[in-house]
């Protein structure tokens, strides 16, 4: 092979390409527009005599790193592209590009006429005929228009306004800024102070949070509300000032953990037989067990063992009754006892102070205020007693079968009864003015208040009654309101909430904003039937025949 069929067997290179391009076409440089010349080298590089190995328009080159000269397709069949093996260039034609670049020419001498044109129209127009153009036209904008206009005024837009002109609350006063601030939902009010600073202070503005938690939704109880007070301030350094906001953090965090049922459990243990009966206050405990004892817990602290026992009965503790550092009792001894739980640091008065008998069987419940004592019995009968001396003033008869719950507010006195029905009496005449029917079978406990009583039955059932008119306004059941499946053993309720606890070993939170009775929750850890509880804005206290009473601390989660 001799150096010129060497020289037409090898591969080109892009250089060789050039070179050979301008040396053969130089004379059709001239006849072509701009474009042209910068297509042309690539077109005759490519035309089919210029280039000796060429496959459907595809340029191939060898191996690189290596002389062209000395790889051919003889002796190295796999061939290297220098573009993917999928593009295939095109065979220009001058012709057809010297078309396009006519009509490209004249698309843009007529857009450039009109867009004049349209220049000069809006250039005579009005304001108002300039704002009603510049509508249609934006309407007409797509994604990339609005884009660019977006970044072409953002510095001009404001360039003349105040400092924070698009803050409308920075116009306003100050007392207006406040009630529109003050319709907000608390979550909204929170988001407000991340706004800036202005807002900020605004939303943190003292009695803003002051009044939503006068709000019915997060309103407490009167003795829970002081009470919470009582805890802030207990709890602030070096006497500050109370944050209101804090204050509403907390009881907003209170209220979820009531609807989510997040709480935390403790569990005492001491009793050797079920637990009957429990009562708590701020700082205790006091719990009545068959094993005819009374057990004072203290709160406070971490021990599940009890502070102290109080030893004086003779029977099954039945009912309890709390009230400041006095305590009543009953028993199945047939007596009432009346104990004073006063403790000091140096000094502890704690003893039974008077003993009250009367009754011919069981005493089954029990209340007290500060001047008389009220019980029920399986005797049939309701006393009420002197608390100073200890002697029964009254007897309410009417019920034909036992006692079993009672509760009375001001003058009015409401029992239930293994009789099936609930009687409603008056303690300043001593007589029943009406008596409520309905249940299948022993009303086993109640709780009043103005408008309306709530009872419990061994028909596993739960009925909130009109209190002056005597109607039953609905019945919560298994079925229907996902109630209870055992024999309810006790309830309590307030205005917002009731709780119920039954043999079927859970306790139930029902909401009672409304009359219908919807359940919030189903609280699940005792192992045998709920026999007792009572509940405050904060903690609900239960005991059960598993001999264990446990506190629910919704306040801590």
């Amino acid at each position: 092979m001799g150096p010129d069929q060497f020289h037409e067997t090898r591969s080109f290179s892009a250089s060789d390409l050039s070179i050979k391009s301008s040396s053969d076409h130089c004379h059709k440089r001239n006849s072509c527009t701009d474009m042209l010349e910068r297509t042309s080298n690539l077109k005759n590089a490519i035309v089919k005599d210029s280039v000796p190995y060429q496959d459907s328009g595809i340029l191939k080159r060898f191996a690189p790193g290596q002389s062209s000269g000395y790889y051919s397709r003889r002796f190295h069949p796999r061939q290297y592209h220098s573009l993917p093996h999928h593009y295939k260039l095109p065979i220009l034609n001058g012709q057809f590009l010297k078309e396009k670049v006519r009509e490209n020419d004249g698309i843009q001498s007529g857009y450039s006429t009109k867009l004049s044109l349209v220049v000069d129209w809006f250039k005579g127009f009005n304001s108002d005929q300039k704002n009603k153009m510049l509508m249609l036209l934006f309407n007409e904008c797509e994604q990339p228009q609005n884009h660019l206009l977006s970044t072409l005024l953002q510095d001009k837009l404001h360039m003349s306004c105040p400092p924070n002109c698009q803050d409308f609350l920075l116009w306003l006063p100050s007392v207006l800024a406040y009630k529109i601030l003050s319709y907000l939902d608390p979550v909204s009010l929170a988001k407000c102070s991340q706004v800036c600073k202005y807002w900020d202070s605004l939303s943190n503005s003292q009695f803003l949070w002051q009044n939503l938690m006068m709000q019915p939704t997060w309103k407490l109880s009167q003795s829970g509300h002081f009470q919470h007070l009582r805890q802030i301030k207990l709890s602030s350094e070096g006497g500050k000032k109370l944050s209101w906001k804090k204050i509403f953090a907390d009881r907003y965090r209170l209220h979820r953990n009531w609807l989510r049922g997040q709480c935390h459990v403790r569990t005492f243990e001491g009793h050797t037989q079920g637990v009957s009966c429990v009562q708590f206050d701020e700082t205790r405990i006091v719990s009545g067990s068959h094993d005819k004892t009374i057990k004072v817990w203290n709160i406070r602290t971490n021990s599940p063992w009890s502070v102290m026992t109080l030893v004086g009965h003779s029977g099954t503790v039945r009912c309890l009754h709390l009230m400041g550092n006095r305590l009543v009792s009953g028993s199945t001894d047939q007596t009432l006892k009346v104990w004073d739980l006063s403790v000091q640091d140096e000094w502890s008065s704690i003893a039974c102070k008077v003993t009250m008998v009367g009754h011919t069987d069981t005493v089954r419940c029990v209340q007290m205020d500060t001047e008389k004592v009220v019980s029920g019995s399986y005797d049939n009968t309701l006393k009420i007693w002197s608390l100073k001396s200890g002697e029964c003033s009254h007897t309410l008869r009417g019920h034909i079968a036992h006692v079993l719950c009672l509760q009375f507010h001001c003058n009015t006195l409401v029992s239930g009864s293994a009789d099936k029905t609930i009687k409603v009496w008056s303690l300043e005449e001593f007589r029943c003015n009406a008596t409520l029917y309905g249940h299948q079978d022993a009303v086993t406990c109640i709780s009043f208040d103005e408008q309306r009583i709530i009872s419990g039955s061994l028909d596993n059932n739960i009925k909130i009654w009109n209190l002056k008119s005597g109607v039953c306004l609905s019945t919560l059941d298994w079925k229907n309101s996902e109630g209870h499946t055992g024999v309810i053993r006790c309830l309590q309720a307030n205005e917002r909430r009731m709780v119920s606890a039954s043999d079927d070993r859970t306790l139930k939170v029902w909401q009672l904003e409304t009359n219908t009775g919807q359940r919030l929750l189903t609280l699940r850890n005792h192992t045998d039937g709920v026999t007792c509880l009572q509940f405050n804005d904060f903690i609900i206290v239960s005991g059960s025949y598993d001999r264990t009473v446990k506190l629910w601390d919704f306040s801590v989660c």
